[in-house]
């Protein structure tokens, strides 16, 4: 399942399926002898994707709190197909008076796999501090919303800028807990 802008899980009434019995996943690199890759190493990939989901937290965090206003200012930091949902989703917001007071934050941040073209990695969000408001501050924070979120991220390069191209919720035994 896609992850909606951060203020907006609760909002949509994302429903997580509960967590499968899937063993915990296990950080894979692969990368063939005749690919250059994106990094030298593991440890540059994980730096440049934590670096790159931090700047897209923030970016995100902050179209929240505007009320979904100007969301533009994710282009460049994600693909065109997970902008085109974003983008759905604060319109949706914007149409409702609602916005987001506080920012998210993330751990676990774990490199799964790297190639000459990709690299994907699991994270665990945390939106806790984040509370949806509506246009007279009152808090819609659904009470039984889930404030970690187990993600699989995969990302990919264009001009030397990590691009996010997906953003899923991790359906295997939950790394977060």
């Amino acid at each position: 399942m896609r992850v909606k802008p951060l203020f907006l899980i609760p909002i949509v009434a994302v429903a997580l399926a509960a967590c499968s019995t899937q063993a915990t996943p296990k950080p894979q690199t692969t990368q063939a002898a005749t690919e250059k890759p994106l990094f030298a190493t593991d440890e540059e990939a994980l730096a440049a994707a934590q670096a790159a989901y931090a700047n897209y937290l923030e970016v995100s965090d902050q179209i929240a709190r505007d009320g979904g206003a100007n969301p533009e200012r994710l282009k460049g930091l994600i693909s065109a197909g997970l902008y085109k949902s974003q983008l759905d989703t604060y319109s949706t917001a914007a149409s409702n008076g609602l916005k987001a007071v506080g920012s998210s934050t993330f751990n676990h941040f774990e490199l799964q796999n790297r190639n000459s073209n990709t690299l994907t990695n699991y994270v665990c969000l945390d939106v806790s501090n984040i509370r949806v408001v509506d246009s007279a501050n009152t808090d819609r924070t659904p009470v039984d919303r889930p404030n970690i979120l187990p993600l699989e991220l995969t990302w990919s390069e264009d001009s030397g800028v990590l691009i996010l191209q997906t953003s899923d919720v991790w359906s295997g035994t939950n790394f977060c807990s």
